[in-house]
């Protein structure tokens, strides 16, 4: 959220300087004045004399004789603007995959640590680890399934990019529409003058309406123009983006020594899920799992469990899932591990 704003914030900045400090000279009265006075303007009202108006020369002095159409041009301006930075920042190979985790994630699975791995990627968000998180998941049924995971949170990815870019296509389409419905006010205004204010034998009073439709058309396309130009552009760099996303996680699933791996073995519990989706993962889950082990087979030794023979009602933790269980216990009612006892 706090992102969101920052984008939007930027963008209204931008496009108030682009066009040359509208807050500052948009609330005009019928004389011309503004919210805010030149030097020119309070000399000429000391000396009760009027200022002269001058051609534009500005891109803002432009922009205040565009009519009302202007302020929705205002709006796809800003639009364009936070799209434009939201995608520059995101579409990036370094952004989707930081190398400190790739780095972290080749490690962990040089030494087939598969459940550090799995929590390095709950622990440190970003569409790297998202994408990983489901294929390290999958890594007992098999490669194409792990692979298959992963490319289904890749597919989220691209079709975030594609709607981003898309309203980028939609402004190019709408700013154009909204030149010409520029154009065709300032075209009316204009036959209005002429048909009831006796202005067929005065230019000077059409000017300003044939000037609004001109200048409306011309802000119109410009800003069709732009959103073009930056949807094509814009595209390729996600594209781009995403191609290289698509060959780290090949390159790191590469890494994972899936001959090693039997179907029955377990990498990720329910109780690490449960504790990753309740917002709680941390360190406490990579301990608890701190190997993976088959489903249907003996769990390793607990080092801190008490011989079998010891008081019935002693309490100690899982060492698979952390849980409470009682000396002696089987199986673990949690995480359904089964438990072998010193």
């Amino acid at each position: 959220m706090k992102r969101t704003i920052t984008r939007w914030l930027m963008a209204g900045v931008m496009a108030t300087i682009i066009l040359g400090g509208v807050p500052f000279t948009g609330l005009e009265g019928n004389d011309g004045s503004g919210l805010f006075i030149t030097t020119a303007q309070a000399q000429a009202a000391a000396a009760g004399t009027e200022v002269q108006q001058g051609p534009p020369e500005t891109l803002g002095d432009y922009f205040r004789g565009a009519g009302i159409t202007k302020w929705p041009l205002v709006a796809s301006l800003i639009w364009i603007t936070s799209l434009v930075i939201e995608l520059i920042i995101r579409a990036r190979v370094s952004s989707l995959c930081p190398p400190t985790i790739v780095a972290q994630l080749s490690s962990a699975f040089a030494v087939k640590d598969y459940v550090k791995a799995w929590q390095l990627c709950i622990d440190t968000p970003s569409a790297l680890s998202r994408a990983m998180a489901p294929a390290i998941e999958k890594i007992p049924q098999g490669a194409t399934a792990s692979a298959d995971a992963a490319m289904d949170y890749m597919n989220f990815q691209n079709n975030i990019f594609k709607v981003k870019c898309s309203y980028l296509n939609l402004n190019a389409t709408v700013n154009t529409l909204l030149g010409l419905f520029g154009t065709i006010t300032g075209m009316i205004s204009a036959f209005n003058k002429m048909a009831f204010s006796g202005a067929t034998g005065d230019p000077a009073k059409l000017a300003g309406s044939i000037g609004e439709a001109l200048i409306c058309t011309w802000i119109g396309l410009g800003a069709a123009i732009l959103s073009l130009y930056l949807f094509y552009v814009l595209t390729n760099r996600a594209k781009a983006a995403m191609t290289g996303m698509q060959n780290i996680i090949t390159r790191l699933l590469d890494e994972v020594d899936f001959a090693s791996i039997t179907p029955d073995m377990e990498i990720v519990t329910r109780e690490m899920k449960a504790r990753a989706l309740g917002g709680q993962a941390g360190g406490g889950a990579s301990k608890a799992a701190a190997v993976a082990v088959p489903k249907s087979k003996t769990a390793p030794r607990a080092p801190t469990a008490a011989p079998k023979a010891a008081n019935a009602a002693e309490m100690v933790q899982c060492p698979h899932c952390q849980h409470q269980i009682q000396v002696g216990t089987a199986k673990c009612p949690n995480c359904q591990s089964a438990l072998e006892w010193e």
